[in-house]
């Protein structure tokens, strides 16, 4: 699973949308070609979401359950029907629930600490946040102790800066507001949202311009 989100180079997290709205941003983004979005549940209607979107799109988006906790949060997330589980910071109550399970996690890192942690029990995809306060430096300090990590930067990132970040050696890039836009989905501009996915595919090298 992780290797072909690799090769997409994209997740969008999706946050703040009400169900419809997230049905209609995941419709855009498989014709878009980009099949990795998280459904975050620190919004309270999470569940309901994500088990609405698995109904809808079935096995042809890959969809995660985000800002996991704890063993309730993962508990919540696998009766939604969650593929993977990502965290904001490394949990080791999650993480080896997630071995036990063979749930795919993604923990997230900031410290070296952290990243040796999650290394030692085995997993290499890790969400580097929040992205947009050091990410590019830390990438480029991280490189050398823990060549076999393969970071995801989330928090921030924009066609501005997704090319440096991939530069740098992020393995994909985790986007949230400037694709999964409340704004934009509320009035509908889906023309507005599709442009902002090529727009961020062609930043991240996934397409040429």
């Amino acid at each position: 699973m992780f290797q072909r989100l690799i090769e997409g180079r994209l997740l969008i997290v999706i946050r703040g949308l009400d169900t419809g709205r997230s049905i209609d941003l995941c419709g855009l983004l498989y014709d878009s070609g980009v099949f990795f979005a998280e459904v975050s549940f620190s919004d309270r209607w999470a569940d309901e979401s994500l088990k609405e979107l698995k109904k809808h799109f079935g096995d042809k988006l890959l969809l995660g359950a985000g800002t996991i906790f704890n063993a309730d949060d993962y508990s919540r997330a696998l009766r939604a029907g969650a593929d993977y589980i990502l965290s904001p910071g490394f949990s080791h109550e999650v993480a080896a629930l997630s071995l036990k399970d063979g749930i795919p996690y993604i923990p997230g890192v900031y410290t070296s600490t952290e990243i040796q942690m999650a290394l030692n029990m085995g997993f290499t995809i890790l969400k580097l946040f929040p992205g947009e306060l050091e990410g590019l430096r830390l990438l480029k300090a991280y490189r050398g102790p823990f060549p076999q990590a393969r970071f995801m930067p989330f928090g921030g990132v924009t066609p501005e800066n997704a090319a440096a970040f991939i530069e740098e050696g992020a393995a994909a890039l985790g986007v949230g507001s400037y694709i999964a836009s409340p704004e934009l989905l509320q009035e509908r501009k889906y023309g507005e949202i599709s442009e902002r996915i090529s727009r961020m595919k062609i930043a991240a090298g996934i397409i040429d311009d």
